[in-house]
């Protein structure tokens, strides 16, 4: 806390830096000598206690306390007078001068009107902490209401609750995702780590107990600074992290179609474990035609193991864009890759009408890169049908997935728990979780425990650390960082009764 003592007598200054002194508090104490050396001194830099005499050269106590609420109109200040400078002291309360104490100073007068002035500076500050929690609360709800639900229409109802200037600043998005619940399980500090050690202007919002999102609001080389968050984490947490990074983002209307490719995009670790940042380019530059064209058939390949139609259709189309440069390899070596892709599809269905040995040989005597596409493209399509025709048994292991988490949301719940009660690999009940429920799974189950504890909440007297153990929450800090983002307010506050701008946003 600054102090600034303002008296032309050095002995009177000396007097109260040794009252001061005497304090609990940590004070940081300015002096000057006249009204307008102090004045100087305060548009400089922020104060928080101003002491001034009345009779000074150059600037009277009171011209200064009035030039100083300009400069600094929260600062508190105090008037020294002696008895017959008391009308002088009177013209000070126009300006907000409430405390004044009589020269020579009584210690005890000064140490009780000094114990009113942190009295008073403490709760303005608490109560600015608390709307300015209250402000980043509603602007981390929102920004995740906008990136799931995004539309244009619900910008302009946002942007009438909250400032989103900061969002608008945002260029580049990264996901950070985890090999465990490292975001649940991680005390506080993560982020503050995060913003020293990569020092670029930057914030985050969690998206799942091992997923945060990092919004980067400067310019600078994207594709270094994602390898540089990658090695900082791997650094201080250890080697398990993947980041996904968005194309660079023209409009803040951008921002939900990149959250959702990020998403798409964090997939590719299913494929590449080695690999630990994708970024959204199609085709790197410093790989060749041959090794693009081995990677996406090696893609195409496992698409078809996880039965993921969605980017087997993507991966396909990848490759017909590419067939053109794929033309200076022979075309045996070009008819086994694709022949290979044919004997994983063998593997998922038959073909009618026509042998596994049969179909190969179909492709060796096609003549033309296009007629090779247009085959394999026939079969794709087969076998999406059979993945159609088979859509109920998916839902009726979705639902069961559903069921068990309902049953069992205060436990310990992952994706290989869920996969193995509907006897599923693990990567592709995720896909399919996803592809019916519109939601990871991660999120899915957050937000049906984040319900329950609303719900307790609103019914029972429990405490917090009760209803964050009973809902499936292994660490109480994130608990309230996750409910504040999902209902704008944290536990305590939405217990004490929801503040006006939760029950608004919930409209919006």
């Amino acid at each position: 806390m600054k102090v600034l003592i303002v008296d032309d007598e050095k002995i009177e200054r000396n007097g109260i830096k040794f009252l001061l002194g005497n304090r609990k508090e940590e004070l940081e104490i300015y002096e000057a000598s006249n009204g307008r050396e102090a004045l100087e001194l305060l548009k400089k830099d922020r104060m928080d206690i101003l002491f001034t005499d009345i009779k000074m050269p150059f600037m009277t106590g009171t011209e200064l306390v009035e030039k100083a609420r300009d400069v600094q109109p929260d600062i508190e200040m105090v008037i020294f007078s002696g008895y017959g400078e008391f009308e002088y002291a009177k013209q000070a309360l126009k300006f907000g001068v409430e405390n004044y104490v009589l020269k020579p100073v009584d210690p005890i007068e000064f140490q009780s009107t000094f114990d009113k002035l942190i009295e008073k500076i403490q709760a303005r500050e608490e109560i600015r902490q608390e709307s300015q929690e209250t402000q980043e609360n509603l602007e981390s709800y929102f920004l995740g209401k906008y990136l799931y639900q995004g539309s244009s229409e619900l910008l302009d109802k946002i942007s009438e609750r909250v400032d989103i200037k900061e969002w608008e600043k945002v260029n580049t998005m990264f996901l950070i995702e985890s090999d465990d619940n490292f975001f649940e399980e991680q005390e506080d500090g993560v982020e503050e780590k995060l913003q020293v050690e990569i020092k670029q202007k930057m914030s985050f919002l969690n998206v799942g107990p091992e997923r945060e999102l990092c919004l980067l609001k400067s310019e600078c080389d994207i594709p270094a600074f994602a390898e540089h968050l990658c090695e900082v984490m791997r650094q201080v947490w250890g080697d398990k992290f993947y980041i996904a990074v968005s194309s660079r983002l023209k409009s803040l209307e951008d921002m939900p179609g990149a959250f959702r490719k990020l998403d798409n995009l964090m997939e590719n670790k299913f494929y590449r474990k080695k690999t630990r940042v994708f970024f959204p380019q199609e085709k790197p530059e410093e790989v060749s035609a041959e090794q693009f064209m081995n990677d996406l058939i090696g893609y195409m390949m496992e698409d078809i193991h996880l039965n993921d139609m969605i980017h087997l259709e993507e991966h396909f189309q990848k490759l017909k864009k590419s067939a053109e440069g794929f033309q200076k390899y022979s075309q045996i070596y070009t008819k086994f890759l694709f022949a290979n892709l044919v004997k994983e599809l063998y593997s998922k269905q038959h073909i009618e009408g026509r042998s596994l040995e049969e179909s190969i040989q179909k492709i060796y005597e096609l003549q033309s890169m296009d007629e090779v596409l247009k085959e394999i493209e026939k079969m794709i399509e087969q076998f999406e049908q059979r993945l159609s025709d088979s859509k109920e048994n998916v839902r009726d292991e979705v639902e069961r997935a559903k069921s068990y988490i309902y049953a069992h949301y205060s436990e310990d719940i992952s994706v290989e728990i869920l996969a193995e009660q509907v006897y599923l690999s693990p990567g592709y009940f995720s896909y399919i979780f996803k592809k019916e429920t519109g939601q990871n799974l991660s999120r899915f189950v957050k937000e049906y425990r984040i319900a329950q504890a609303k719900k307790r909440l609103a019914e029972t007297n429990m405490k917090i650390v009760q209803i964050c153990q009973e809902t499936g929450f292994s660490n109480v800090s994130y608990f309230i960082k996750s409910f504040r983002e999902y209902y704008g307010c944290t536990p305590e506050q939405f217990r004490k009764g929801e503040p006006e701008d939760e029950k608004d946003s919930s409209e919006v």
